[in-house]
């Protein structure tokens, strides 16, 4: 059991569980940074690239097709290349990328990130907390209905794509099954909590581990007196 207080905590999603909004939710109340769609700026800063070509690669696993394509390479805002072939970025650079922008992101504490293997690159460290949300296949339907303006058919074919390539994408560059429950803290199904109880749920949590560790701290500092 950890008694360190909880000064980083990482979100896994199920796409359309409401992962996002959870996190910002969960940041408002704690009055915490959150690193989640920004992510993929910081990334294309880096590596000098356009955001958007990094959106194509973010959180996806490699394929045939993506080692090949050429991408648009833009050093700077009003100015366009193409790239020679060893200049277009695969989705390997591209997750070793976000894994440091990540990992100098969590040297300020405290933090909040949403998704990329946050759960396996913070697994060991005794300040993080390792939140997964979840939610029935249909109730993350209607959500994706609601956010993007799509019908159900094209919906559920995205929550199925996006579920697959986060899970490959743990497996190949963390050897983990994402969905295995004892690298989380926590699980939360929003099919049956909404996102203001979770938020409240996570900060109550970390309340409490504050409590535990100050009252741990408490006790180290003033042993209880021998008979």
């Amino acid at each position: 059991m950890h008694t360190a207080p909880v000064r980083l905590i990482t979100v896994s999603r199920e796409f359309g569980a409401g992962g996002s909004e959870l996190a910002r939710a969960l940041g408002e109340r704690l009055a915490w940074p959150v690193l989640d769609q920004d992510i993929v700026q910081r990334v294309a800063t880096r590596m000098q690239l356009d955001a958007g070509t990094v959106e194509r690669f973010d959180e996806h696993p490699p394929s045939l097709l993506a080692r090949i394509a050429t991408v648009l390479i833009v050093p700077q805002p009003d100015s366009y290349s193409f790239p020679t072939a060893s200049e277009v970025p695969d989705h390997d650079t591209i997750a070793r990328a976000t894994r440091r922008v990540i990992e100098e992101a969590a040297t300020t504490l405290p933090l909040i990130v949403v998704g990329h293997g946050a759960q396996c690159i913070f697994g060991e460290r005794p300040e993080a907390l390792h939140v997964r949300v979840v939610a029935p296949l249909s109730a993350r339907v209607r959500l994706i209905v609601a956010r993007m303006r799509v019908d159900p058919t094209f919906a559920m074919t995205l929550a199925r794509r996006a579920d697959h390539d986060r899970q490959t994408y743990m497996q190949r560059y963390f050897h983990q099954d994402w969905r295995n429950e004892l690298m989380y803290d926590l699980q939360i199904n929003t099919g049956r909590m909404s996102i203001a109880d979770a938020a409240e749920l996570v900060a109550d949590v970390v309340k409490r581990r504050e409590l535990v560790a100050t009252e741990h701290l408490s006790s180290q500092s003033n042993p209880a007196p021998s008979d």
